[in-house]
């Protein structure tokens, strides 16, 4: 109960509004609910967070409407939407969004109808005419009466600005749920009722009571094509029978169930490591107390199937699941190994679904009709109810992390919060676990537990390292000759081939084609971008910046090359390298369209292809125990990427796709290509060491303060004006220091991409202590902004900021 309700709404303003409440609504609003109210000029669709008594003081407006019978969502939901707005400084009105899906959230349509607390004595001819013309509508859009007025030479939104009009908001709903039949008893209708009719009838039974008898014998309700499937079921049959008041229906939400597999008391049984890492996290799930773990299992150990038992360990607690993986994980080889064995229990979300499809699983899940949400990031927000464990597998994944929009929130820690707040248990499962995944290890905030051998008959594939540098007169294309003649081999074995080439098309960078240098900061050991306009090498950073190099600062060669290319062109170059071959092409612009994802990873495991060519997306969570031959093409694509993770990126994406080759009884070999054979990353991904890389990559960051020894806040300023852009960004610095005088800042500097969509884009880093929580986090953020609100002298629609918690490049 309460007066007065503060409302969030989904805009970038991080600030709530104070509205009262109507004494006819009081009892009825709860916070999670949508309501309507006056906003500026209009109506609008927020959503109650807080409900209490302490009068503002100043003048406020009523709600107006309350458009949920329910709240949206549930208590631990709606804290957990709390948390990430202040932890993610994003507004919570954004959050609230984003958790929900479309038809729930905040899509809404702008009508416009007449003000009856206006007066029309200050109107002129014309405009009383339109008002009454608008009168006469029962429901006139926004749009068609600015469309409709616009020919005449009329502006609508006079009348708003009069009063005359007034604009307001409806529930949306983007997307039609698909609907079918149910049929039941009619009222004072019963299974025992028939069948004392039937026995009392007399005569030849006709077809209508032969249905009528199949009925009787059924249990109510059925859906239609359920009741249809009844031999004794036909068109006619059912309209007699509702006719005469045996049955009727409703509509009801269609069921969408998965078209996989299902297989029940298919559960495997595990091996002894795989015993030994579940019952730690059985014990965990069956006291019903939160636990984070750490599943560390080099590729092919089987994690999976240790999730599988964690999540039956589950079920028969009577609790849910969540399992979340990376979106280009998120295929139907991993989601039908889950369905094999929990059938229709299973609700799967992903980007890749239309709006009804993941509102109908969000709705199943919410109603508790199943019990398991997979998806990507965003199915950490899936209504599961009495949540009992979250897995994160492939933890590591750089997916986890939302950019933009906001909220910039993380899923791995929003997984962790979210099992605290219920006393779940979190699985983070990975072969190349993060740098911050283990820290949390060694500080005893989570359990490691480990699996170091693959299944019986698939071993670790060799790998072979090979320098560019002495194959510049050896080359078949893109291939060194000892890849080329591993593919040939392979493909006369009629085994299967795997190629990866992770151009990140907005990058560019310089490397010498001699020694294989890549330029890199002289302040942070991060390597530097080529911006081709302006002729420069800059730092992200630290903002450090030179004229591009015209001969290699480190062999003296005048052999510098601008790199960069894309998988299409070397599809092509295979093409005409190996004409007899049958070539997948597995990126973004191939997998683009919905399905596509899926059925070009059906034809390569139904060995319809020879070679599967691809971005990251080709090292992620396959498995295809005919691949015999991976091949890196050009590995120092990510090292030249502008972060402090390059390292950590390349030695996860080389063991992951490494991982991808002898997963059966066949041998496999791993080419990787370089012209840094040398480098750390590359030489512990050959021996498959990440304990080894993870202690070289430590040492690296602990002496630079990089996560997970800190915390990187980042500032993004966008404007028209680049002088305004690079004024902003010093204020905010030197705002920045006065606030938290202490602070570690990198920056101001032009951001990797430093021009789009006509602004220009800085950026400045702030480092803070990780171990702060979002209270503190929030209330400096919360400072600064303010004090640069205030001294700045740059309004917002000049230099808009965004800012980005725990942010990862």
């Amino acid at each position: 109960m309460g007066n007065y309700a503060d409302i969030a709404f989904p805009s970038a303003v991080r600030r709530l509004f104070t509205y009262q409440v109507p004494k006819a609504l009081q009892g009825e609003i709860k916070p999670g609910m949508r309501v309507w109210v006056p906003f500026r000029t209009y109506n609008a669709i927020g959503v109650v967070v807080k409900l209490h008594n302490q009068k503002p003081d100043f003048e406020i407006k009523a709600i107006r409407e309350v458009l949920d019978q329910s709240p949206v969502l549930d208590t631990s939901l709606f804290k957990l939407t709390e948390w990430v707005h202040q932890f993610y400084f994003a507004s919570w009105g954004e959050v609230i969004q984003a958790a929900l899906p479309s038809g729930l959230n905040f899509v809404s349509k702008e009508f416009v109808r007449i003000n009856p607390d206006s007066s029309t004595q200050s109107l002129s001819e014309k405009e009383q005419q339109v008002v009454n013309e608008i009168s006469m509508h029962e429901k006139l859009t926004l749009l068609e009466a600015n469309k409709r007025w616009r020919n005449s030479g009329f502006s609508v939104s006079k009348l708003i600005k009069k009063g005359a009009l007034e604009v307001w908001e409806e529930p949306f709903m983007k997307v039609d749920l698909k609907t079918e039949k149910e049929w039941d008893w009619a009222e004072g209708k019963s299974a025992h009722i028939a069948t004392q009719f039937l026995q009392s009838a007399t005569g030849r039974p006709a077809k209508w009571k032969t249905a009528l008898s199949a009925l009787a014998q059924s249990d109510l309700p059925k859906r239609d094509a359920q009741l249809s499937a009844i031999p004794e079921f036909n068109s006619t049959t059912k309209r007699r029978l509702q006719d005469d008041g045996w049955i009727q229906f409703k509509k009801v939400e269609k069921e969408f169930n998965l078209e996989l597999e299902y297989v029940p008391g298919s559960i495997k049984e595990l091996n002894k490591e795989q015993r030994e890492a579940f019952q730690a996290i059985g014990e965990s799930i069956s006291k019903e107390q939160f636990e984070n773990y750490l599943l560390y299992g080099i590729t092919g150990s089987g994690k999976t199937e240790v999730y599988i038992h964690a999540l039956n360990e589950t079920l028969k607690m009577q609790k849910g699941g969540i399992i979340l993986v990376p979106e280009i994980s998120l295929t139907p080889q991993t989601v039908s190994r889950f369905y094999k064995v929990f059938g229709d229990e299973i609700a799967v979300l992903h980007s890749r679904m239309s709006d009804r499809e993941r509102l109908q699983a969000w709705n199943a899940l919410k109603s508790g009709k199943k019990k398991i949400a997979i998806g990507a990031r965003s199915a950490i927000f899936a209504p599961v109810q009495n949540l009992g464990l979250i897995v994160i597998d492939e933890e590591h994944d750089g997916s986890y992390k939302q950019e933009d929009p906001s909220p910039r929130y993380h899923a791995r820690e929003t997984a962790i919060m979210r099992a605290s707040m219920g006393n779940a248990v979190v699985i983070m499962g990975s072969a190349t676990p993060s740098m911050q995944a283990l820290h949390m290890a060694a500080k005893g905030k989570c359990q490691l537990l480990s699996l170091t051998t693959r299944h019986a008959d698939a071993r670790l594939p060799d790998v072979e390292i090979v320098d560019l540098k002495q194959y510049s007169g050896a080359m078949k294309g893109n291939l060194a000759i000892s890849l080329f003649n591993a593919v040939e081999n392979a493909l006369s074995k009629k085994e299967q081939v795997i190629l990866l080439f992770n151009r990140r098309g907005f990058a560019s960078y310089l490397q010498c084609g001699i020694c294989g240098h890549i330029p890199q900061s002289p302040e942070c050991s991060v390597s530097l971008t080529y911006h081709k306009r302006r002729n420069l090498l800059l730092c992200h950073y630290s903002g450090y910046s030179r004229r591009a190099d015209t001969h290699c600062e480190k062999c003296g060669s005048g052999n510098l090359l601008i790199r960069g290319s894309g998988t299409q062109q070397v599809e092509e170059n295979l093409e005409e390298l190996f004409p007899k071959a049958k070539i997948l092409r597995f990126d973004k612009d191939s997998t683009s369209n919905k399905g596509a994802h899926e059925k070009i990873l059906a034809k390569f495991g139904n060995h319809e292809a020879d070679i599967l060519i691809g971005t990251q997306l080709v090292a992620k969570g396959l498995d295809f125990p005919n691949v015999t031959v991976v091949g890196v093409i050009d590995a120092d694509t990510e090292y030249a990427f502008p972060s402090f993770q390059s390292h950590e990126r390349m030695y996860q994406l080389l063991s992951q796709v490494s991982g991808r080759s002898g997963r059966g009884e066949k041998p496999g070999k791993v080419f990787i290509q370089t012209r840094q054979p040398e480098n750390p990353a590359i030489q512990f991904a050959k021996f498959h060491d990440h304990e080894g890389f993870a202690k070289e990559e430590m040492g690296f960051r602990k002496p630079l303060n990089y996560p997970p020894y800190s915390r990187l806040i980042k500032f993004v300023l966008k404007g028209k004006k680049e002088h305004e852009v690079i004024t902003a960004s010093e204020s905010l610095k030197n705002i920045a220091l006065s606030v938290v005088p202490d602070i570690e800042l990198l920056g101001p500097s032009a951001s990797s991409i430093g021009w789009m969509n006509n602004n220009y884009i800085w950026e400045l880093l702030l480092k803070l202590d990780p171990e702060k929580g979002g209270q503190y986090i929030e209330a400096v953020l919360s400072k600064i902004m303010e004090v640069y609100s205030r001294k700045s002298g740059l309004s917002s629609s000049k230099v808009r900021i965004n800012i980005n918690v725990d942010a990862v490049r």
